[in-house]
């Protein structure tokens, strides 16, 4: 689902349209751009709620953002990655499955 500015700010009540556009300004969110104007979709949506969050319930400085949301991006990324590594561990045969497991409990146990 895509949403311009006033439908964003609609669905998110305690965001303004004037936060919105500075946050897409200081590249905090990223839509897509149209003839319109930006699009944003259901992630974009969710990473502004975040950014609600952030600013105004746990009031984090403006200087303190941009490194939050990296930290939190690569998170995100972290966790995808080790989705797919996961997903590729299922299928592999199962002496494989239980020689890795075994390396990693190993490794785990080394404090390493």
């Amino acid at each position: 689902m895509s949403f311009d500015e006033r439908a964003v700010v609609a669905r998110i009540r305690r965001l303004t349209l004037r936060e919105l556009r500075l946050w897409v300004r200081k590249g905090w969110v990223r839509p897509a751009q149209s003839e319109r104007g930006p699009v944003f979709d259901d992630i974009d949506v969710a990473r502004l709620r975040l950014l609600c969050d952030l600013r105004k319930e746990m009031a984090l400085p403006t200087d303190v953002m941009p490194t939050v949301l990296t930290l939190i991006d690569q998170l995100h990324r972290t966790r995808r990655d080790l989705r797919r590594l996961a997903e590729a561990l299922d299928e592999q045969p199962d002496h494989v499955r239980r020689a890795v497991i075994t390396s990693v409990r190993r490794r785990a146990g080394d404090g390493n």
